[in-house]
């Protein structure tokens, strides 16, 4: 069994001036987040802010919409430890 080297984090996106307050501002496109990660806030590969969960591995969600830039990236870079 293969480990990816990334993981899926979701858009975040808030009102106020305080970033703790971010909420997860939807599924509709998932973005890929380096390991290793902790649950919470993180850069994602193509620079944007996601909520990352360790959890949920970037190889597991193949159906899921994906960020065109952060694709590029993890299939360049393998997007699995070998």
């Amino acid at each position: 069994m293969t480990a990816s080297l990334f993981v899926t984090g979701t858009p975040v996106a808030w009102t106020g001036r305080d970033p703790r307050d971010a909420e997860a501002s939807g599924a509709d496109l998932v973005h890929a987040v380096a390991k290793p990660v902790v649950d919470g806030l993180d850069s994602s590969v193509c620079g944007q802010l996601v909520t990352a969960s360790a959890g949920r591995d970037w190889s597991v969600d193949p159906g899921t919409a994906r960020c065109p830039e952060c694709a590029r990236i993890a299939d360049h870079a393998g997007g699995v430890a070998r």
